[in-house]
């Protein structure tokens, strides 16, 4: 009789990693980096089954936003709508941005630009390089220095612009920082947008609040992407049910973690996250030299 196929991701590994997500996705020290750590130390299989896997964990991370952001979402999207009725009834872009929500929504589809440009045309060219952990835990050092120039911004720069006063350069610089992030495990997609927020001018919430935003589509788009792989059987990656304890677990720490975020931001002290980025990363480098998880 054939042994039935063994998973190779236990579910308490699978709680790991979705703790490991819900915390690092929306804190700024790289849930990509920290993923691609743990599964290395973890001894779990570099596959297209475990990326799948990585996919539906941002998809419990996009639930944590759709959450904690619904009621903007909601308005945004009603504003939006209005604004294009207002757009092709009179082609004047001041009556159009009339309301804030509005803006808000036309300056996250225009950040959406950049972020498909870079993510999807670099993901071939870097992917394959970072299947290595050493750059990853280079990009935690410099996810480290980000979080230190939003520490440093909130600090010298307490208040600042709202998001319907960002001016669409602003929009296209945060963007484009988010493609990057997406393709440089370790470089913290929320650490390196707030900090280009923040250097942009923002103000103390409304960098955090943009970036979490902006990240909704990016990270609807990902998951659309990928969902074939989701749906692939395979002996490798993680049976149902630690898929549905990694999805719960990540989808509860990340609404945590997105509140969280918010009250780091109204303390003005984002030190604490360069310090822990500059510490993982150099104690990754470190277990790495010392040969440990190969």
């Amino acid at each position: 009789m054939t042994e039935p196929a063994v998973q190779a991701v236990a579910w308490w590994q699978a709680a790991i990693l979705g703790l490991v997500q819900g915390l690092g996705e929306f804190l700024p020290i790289s849930s990509s980096g920290h993923l691609k750590l743990a599964q290395h130390f973890l001894g779990l299989p570099s596959s297209e089954s475990m990326f799948a896997f990585d996919v539906l964990l941002h998809a419990a991370t996009l639930c944590s936003l759709l959450v904690y952001f619904w009621a903007d979402l909601r308005q945004m999207t009603h504003a939006w709508l209005r604004s294009v009725r207002v757009l092709v009834r009179t082609r004047n872009w001041s009556q159009a941005l009339a309301q804030p929500e509005a803006k808000w929504t036309w300056l996250v589809l225009l950040a959406m630009i950049p972020t498909g440009i870079f993510a999807l045309g670099l993901e071939d060219v870097i992917r394959p390089f970072f299947d290595n952990v050493w750059p990853v835990s280079v990009m935690l050092l410099c996810a480290g220095g980000f979080n230190w120039y939003s520490h440093r911004r909130l600090q010298r720069q307490p208040d600042g612009r709202r998001i319907e006063e960002m001016r669409w350069i602003d929009a296209l610089a945060v963007g484009t920082v988010q493609g990057l992030a997406a393709v440089f495990p370790g470089m913290s997609r929320s650490g390196s947008t707030i900090a280009v927020g923040l250097g942009c001018g923002l103000a103390g919430e409304a960098a955090p609040r943009f970036s979490f935003l902006m990240s909704v589509p990016a990270v609807l788009g990902a998951v659309l992407v990928k969902l074939p792989d989701l749906l692939k059987p395979s002996a490798e990656g993680p049976g149902p049910a630690a898929m549905f304890v990694g999805f719960v677990i990540a989808a509860v720490s990340g609404y945590w973690a997105v509140n969280t975020v918010f009250t780091t931001v109204r303390r003005g002290k984002f030190s604490g996250f360069a310090y822990y980025c500059w510490a993982i990363g150099g104690l990754s480098l470190l277990l790495l030299l010392l040969g440990v998880g190969r």
